[in-house]
């Protein structure tokens, strides 16, 4: 490291670490954290950490800190988890010994007065601290474009500009439907979500009756059946069973508020299968699985996420919150009835199939697909198709994307996934649905892509350079300008025309075909003024 700091400036470190990490998977990494906790002194361990953090700026690297468990050597005096498989795990809660997330360096208040400075520095101190918030999409991708193209500002300064208007937004959101089922409920001790039923939930009352039920709606009457199993994990990190269905001790005993049997409908328990009306997988139409989730909140039963999306846009239906993947703590098999702790495999010893054949314990994403590689990306912090960093994909820390390793014309764009698709204007992050890479680095569905070009457009829609390499096209168009001589009255008008491709201004032979930029050899330009040309 004192070679380091000796021929390499801050920026050059950055980016040096950030090239390597990129490339590195998110097993690689809990190794590197795992060593770091059984060799490296405490604060030798926050340096590196540190360092790691200012490289990866703009990701979400530190997030996945927070839901990463790192293993501990045997014989550590660290408080432990006993995973599902038997080995000794960090708690999610006591990761801040090795990178204090919240720190004690103050690293969240740094990053809000980088963003106030930044945005003063700019001439929008309205929208520091203090300040007006951002009300509407079209301040926040304004600000974010003045940021993105300010020439004075570094790498570091506009990724953390960027997230922290991003954040900002989410939070004064957050705040403001909060104040709004306040207002509406009159009450914010328990959320919304959870007071209009109570049924999803866990509920006092013994299994078989439901005169604790108050519900409001069809859906909560309907919610009268217990899983056929019940595993809760105690606070010493233990998977215990506390119902049985088929005992009539157990549902007497389990009337507590302590070991209280969540109660269901009979569609949430019925099993979905990934194939239709064959009925020989497990799952969905989005994923093949054993099991299903159950929503943080509201405590009912999805097969997945976006069944949960699905069917909150459907008419007449109760409106759940969005389920977080992040927050999910139990699961229903499918293929015996057990609700129990999200692991990878089923805890009853009558079952104990696994849920699928790639599971991710961060995004409590379970997939069985045949033919499908995915990787968990440390610096996305969810699941991406692919083999993985370092084999085919690798993560750039200025877009805050996975690239392909065979992308060698790759352009960077900062946090060019964290918009909306410019066709459809649907997130891009965590679409589900494949993305197309243009060649100036913009981003948007690959359908929508695919529409685009059917309107006979090769611009980007948002740069307005061409989407691709055209210079099979516009050797046609040199052929029609050579079979398509101007007349006579046109010969000497010239052209000053502005290159979208290269940014280079130019004065060309004007043609009604096209205008040949003299220095790329695009015909994508645009005529600024045509004028006779002088004797």
């Amino acid at each position: 490291m004192p070679l380091v700091h000796q021929h390499l400036n801050k920026e050059e470190i950055n980016e040096l670490m950030g090239n390597i990490m990129g490339r590195r998977s998110s097993d690689t990494m809990g190794q590197i954290l795992n060593l770091a906790v059984q060799t490296l002194p405490v604060e030798e361990r926050r340096e590196m950490v540190q360092y790691m953090k200012q490289a990866m700026v703009g990701t979400f690297f530190e997030r996945w800190l927070g839901h990463w468990s790192v293993a501990l050597p045997d014989g550590c005096d660290r408080p432990r988890k006993r995973s599902m498989d038997g080995n000794d795990l960090w708690s999610k809660n006591n990761v801040h010994v090795i990178c204090d997330t919240s720190s004690e360096d103050g690293s969240e208040e740094k990053a809000d007065k980088i963003k106030d400075d930044t945005l003063a520095s700019m001439g929008y101190e309205c929208f520091t601290q203090g300040g007006k918030s951002i009300k509407t999409q079209a301040d926040l991708e304004k600000l974010i474009r003045a940021v993105a193209t300010n020439a004075t500002l570094t790498a570091s300064q506009k990724n953390c500009t960027i997230q922290g208007l991003r954040d900002s937004v989410f939070k004064n959101n957050a705040n403001r439907k909060r104040k709004v089922t306040e207002l509406t409920t009159g009450s914010s001790s328990v959320p919304f979500n959870q007071r209009h039923c109570t049924s999803g939930s866990r509920v006092t009352a013994p299994v078989g009756t439901n005169d604790a039920l108050h519900p409001t709606s069809s859906s909560c009457r309907n919610r009268t059946t217990a899983p056929n199993l019940y595993y809760k994990e105690t606070a010493e990190g233990n998977v215990v069973l506390v119902h049985d269905s088929n005992d009539s001790l157990s549902a007497a005993i389990n009337t507590s508020a302590d070991n209280s049997v969540p109660l269901f409908s009979a569609s949430e328990l019925a099993p979905t299968f990934h194939d239709g009306a064959n009925g020989a997988v497990l799952g969905c139409p989005h994923y093949a699985r054993s099991c299903k989730v159950r929503h943080p909140s509201s405590g009912r039963l999805y097969t997945c996420r976006l069944c949960c999306e699905q069917e909150r846009e459907m008419p007449l239906r109760d409106q759940d919150s969005p389920l977080d993947r992040f927050k999910v703590e139990e699961v229903l098999c499918m293929r015996c009835g057990t609700l129990q702790p999200s692991s990878n495999r089923c805890v009853n010893s009558k079952c104990g199939k696994p849920f699928a054949s790639y599971v991710c314990k961060i995004c409590n994403l379970f997939d069985d697909g045949q033919h499908k590689s995915i990787y968990h990306c440390p610096f996305c912090n969810v699941c991406r198709s692919g083999l993985g960093l370092g084999i085919d994909f690798r993560h750039c820390m200025r877009c805050n994307a996975c690239v392909s390793l065979k992308d060698n014309n790759h352009v960077c764009i900062t946090q060019r996934l964290q918009g909306n698709c410019p066709i459809c204007h649907e997130s891009m992050f965590e679409s589900t649905e494949p993305l197309r890479g243009l060649k100036c680095g913009h981003v948007m569905h690959l359908s929508c892509f695919n529409l685009y070009m059917r309107s006979q457009t090769y611009t980007c829609p948002l740069c307005k350079k061409s989407v691709d390499d055209m210079k099979e096209y516009f050797s046609q168009l040199d052929a029609a300008i050579r079979m398509q001589p101007m007349p006579p009255a046109y010969a000497n008008v010239t052209s000053k025309i502005h290159c979208q491709d290269c940014g280079k201004l130019g004065e060309v032979n004007y043609h009604f075909v096209g205008c040949k930029c003299t220095f790329c050899g695009s015909y994508n330009t645009r005529e600024l003024e045509r004028r006779p040309q002088n004797n």
